[in-house]
């Protein structure tokens, strides 16, 4: 029985054996893939960066003015001596150009290239195929593995420097010191600015490498902008869009926190680092905010020479963005009122005085003008000094006045400034003192911009006053939740104490949490324990610029901007009579007050360095100007560097 069953137990150690046989020739296979696929992943690696090498070299090509055949010869000669030495003793392959080689499905599109060069425009292509034959591998039926690189490198036209060059001195021209730097030394003082297309020539010749343009300051003192001493050539390209007051658009880690001289630092650096972006685009006509750049006024050698020097000489060839030579502003119109409008306490229609309205070159809307009350008054505790009703009645209840007649109004105000009647004034029954009114202007399309101003209304021969013209009326904390102090000075110095009176009360002080806005006139909002007067109230004094009370702002909760709000000063004179007085304050948190200067970047231009000296880069125009930063015209000076393929 014993050995009938022995018999059945099958044979073991034979089994064993077959499955280890079985998984040695496996696990053998795995390490000899494994060794196989190193290899192709080291051929992968040593094509990649032969093809790198090529596509840099052709672009390099490119920027010496080669021809885009000559490019093409170039990047596979580098590619070639790149390849020698595989660690895979592979043979790698670079397609003919009538032999290219595409993706199955894709013939002709580059994206899709897998053996061959191709140079088109400011862009190269260079794709490598390579096979590896396996040692291992091939013992599982793999006997080869097909690896290869592809890389492709691009000029790139944005200006690697912070400097921006002038095209025009001395415009429109002819004559009187007229140059167009951008055109030949031969021509550039003819013909005069075309201002209907930026990049237009009127006649003269664009400058080249063979007739390059007069030699002239690319930055420094006499690099001076057509309108602006202070700007010497030096920008903030972090720092763009000037469409509006709020329309500010940052890069690169810059806030409108940053302070000037760290924003000069930045900027500076790039000189020896190269700007990192975004480009700038195509110019357009009109511009538009992609190519509205920040200004930085002033020269700052050691940032701008002194990194220069350190990686440009003489003849050395850089790409700089131009502009007209001319300062530009943001749109805006300006209010200079009338020191007081006086009015009997009843009439039924007066003349009052005149005022001016100005605007800026850019500013090309209507403005409407509007008189508006102390709407602010009833909150502070004086209702009656509130002379205008909203909505204005006419005629007006007792101790009202209404809004007079403009002339003109609906206009857009000369540059100079614009004349402003008053006519029509009507009051009813309104106590003796002195109030406040504000005049406002509201601008159309496209500013929309709101400018007030106020002024004091002296009603019944209302003579005793005070002053508050003398204050400190703007301040700043470079800090979150700083404290900023400003000084309201009340004083009588034009008259003494007799201008007030000996029975004149102090004067009050306090501010209108209705008033609090930002320096564009949105409405924010601040606790109204966040501004405080000590003293908080005053006797009127003709001592040096008058009685002093401290305005402390905590600026706790608030963002970084510029901020605005109204103090109210309000006292009895001698004669008894009500005085009011209303003084707009600004300050900022954690920025300046948005500047509005910039420049219009109009084009593009090559320049070729002539002399770096202590304070000053000279230089003249080898192109003409170019809409487009990647204009193939620009070769010589863009900068080659290895971009995504697809």
């Amino acid at each position: 029985m014993r050995q009938r069953v022995a018999d059945r137990v099958p044979d073991r150690d034979g089994q064993v054996l077959v499955i280890v046989a079985i998984g040695l020739v496996v696990l053998l296979a795995i390490a000899g893939l494994a060794i196989d696929i190193g290899r192709q992943v080291a051929e992968r690696r040593h094509v990649q960066n032969a093809a790198d090498a090529a596509a840099l070299a052709a672009c390099r090509a490119l920027v010496d003015g080669q021809t885009d055949n000559a490019a093409a010869q170039v990047a596979r000669s580098v590619a070639l001596v790149n390849l020698d030495g595989s660690p895979a003793g592979a043979t790698a392959t670079i397609a003919a150009d009538d032999a290219r080689v595409y993706a199955d499905g894709h013939a002709g599109d580059p994206v899709h290239l897998r053996s061959g060069i191709i140079v088109a425009g400011a862009t190269v292509r260079v794709a490598i195929s390579s096979v590896v034959d396996t040692v291992l591998a091939r013992l599982v039926g793999v006997g080869e593995l097909d690896t290869g690189g592809r890389a492709r490198c691009s000029l790139q036209g944005s200006p690697a420097v912070p400097i921006v060059a002038r095209r025009y001195e001395s415009p429109p021209g002819p004559g009187g010191g007229f140059t167009d730097f951008m055109a030949t030394a031969a021509t550039s003082s003819s013909g005069q600015v075309d201002n209907a297309n930026p990049l237009g020539y009127g006649g003269r010749v664009p400058a080249s490498e063979t007739e390059p343009g007069p030699t002239f300051e690319l930055y420094g003192p006499g690099s001076k902008a057509n309108n602006d001493a202070s700007f010497r050539g030096f920008i903030a390209l972090d720092v763009r869009n000037f469409e509006s007051t709020g329309s500010r658009v940052y890069y690169n880690g810059v806030t409108a926190g940053t302070t000037l001289n760290t924003l000069k630092s930045m900027q500076g650096e790039y000189i020896l680092t190269g700007y990192p972006g975004p480009g700038f685009p195509p110019v357009s006509v009109p511009p538009n905010g992609d190519t509205q750049v920040g200004v930085m006024s002033g020269n700052d050698t050691a940032m701008v020479v002194g990194n220069f020097e350190d990686m440009y000489v003489a003849g050395d060839r850089i790409l700089l963005a131009v502009y007209n030579g001319t300062v530009m502003e943001i749109p805006d119109f300006t209010i200079t009122p009338p020191s007081a409008i006086t009015l009997p306490a009843t009439t039924t229609g007066t003349a009052g005085p005149s005022f001016s309205v100005a605007r800026n070159a850019a500013f090309n809307s209507t403005v409407t003008l509007h008189l508006h009350g102390d709407t602010d008054a009833a909150a502070a505790g004086y209702p009656a000094h509130n002379l205008i009703p909203d909505p204005v009645v006419t005629p007006p209840a007792a101790g009202k006045m209404n809004e007079p007649t403009f002339t003109p109004n609906v206009f857009i105000p000369a540059k100079n400034g614009t004349n402003v009647a008053t006519t029509n004034f009507q009051t009813t029954s309104v106590p003796a003192g002195i109030y406040t009114v504000w005049i406002e202007g509201h601008s159309g399309n496209p500013y929309f911009q709101t400018r007030r101003a106020p002024v004091a209304v002296r009603i019944g021969g209302a003579v005793r006053d005070f002053s508050l013209g003398n204050s400190t009326v703007s301040g700043s904390t470079a800090t979150y939740g700083g404290t900023v102090t400003l000084t309201a000075y009340v004083s009588t110095a034009n008259g003494g104490s007799t201008r007030w009176g000996a029975s004149g009360s102090a004067v009050n002080l306090s501010w209108d949490p209705a008033s609090f806005s930002t320096c564009n006139l949105t409405p924010a909002s601040l606790p109204a324990n966040q501004i405080t007067f000590s003293p908080t109230s005053v006797t009127p004094s003709s001592s040096g610029s008058g009685a002093a009370s401290t305005v402390s702002v905590n600026t706790t909760g608030l963002a970084a901007g510029c901020y605005r709000f109204n103090v109210r000063a309000t006292g009895t004179n001698g004669d008894g009579q009500p005085v009011t007085h209303l003084q707009p304050m600004t300050f900022t948190v954690a920025t300046t007050e948005a500047g509005g200067q910039y420049v219009d970047i109009i084009g593009f231009g090559v320049f070729q360095v002539t002399a770096v000296n202590a304070n000053s880069i000279s230089g003249k125009a080898v192109t003409g100007v170019h809409g487009d930063p990647n204009d193939l015209a620009l070769r010589r000076a863009q900068r080659p560097r290895l971009v995504p393929w697809s």
